[in-house]
């Protein structure tokens, strides 16, 4: 067999493999952009901040860093199955006798949402905010009992 019919012989599996690599890059991208996915950022300029992400037996517990975020600036959102943060920091008054040469701690927004591991009961969930870093903890839904059915 010639190199020039292996390379033809070759082909057919070669387009499959892009073909799987499209699937994938197009299920990457809907994911990071869809309103239930992993969304990163919901504008332009909006900080990720870095979450760390814990499940015990009795709790899921997510740590995210807001650095120069008052608590008052924080806002948390959550369900059963994810949870949505929001953070702002405002903008420091200028002063009136200094003068800049570069600029660049004025405004910056934080945003995540992060799917649960387990469902959590959010109504219970505790949050608190100390030194730039926020701790939520959300308790885990009970296990549902199992129901035997009776097959006839």
């Amino acid at each position: 067999m010639s190199r020039w019919s292996e390379v033809v012989a070759m082909m057919p599996a070669l387009w499959d493999e892009f073909r799987r690599l499209e699937e994938r890059m197009n299920q990457l991208f809907r994911e990071l952009t869809a309103e239930g996915g992993r969304r990163l950022a919901p504008l332009e300029g909006v900080r990720t901040p870095f979450c760390d992400l814990q499940e015990t037996d009795s709790e899921v517990i997510i740590t995210a860093e807001l650095p120069g975020v008052s608590k008052d600036n924080i806002q948390i959102n959550a369900t059963e199955n994810e949870v949505e943060i929001k953070a702002e920091r405002r903008a420091e008054q200028e002063e009136k006798s200094g003068s800049y040469l570069r600029r660049e701690r004025v405004h910056s927004s934080f945003y995540r949402r992060i799917s649960l591991p387990a469902e959590v009961v959010p109504e219970k969930a505790k949050a608190r905010y100390r030194d730039g870093v926020l701790e939520l903890r959300l308790p885990k839904q009970k296990a549902r009992q199992k129901s035997r059915i009776k097959v006839e």
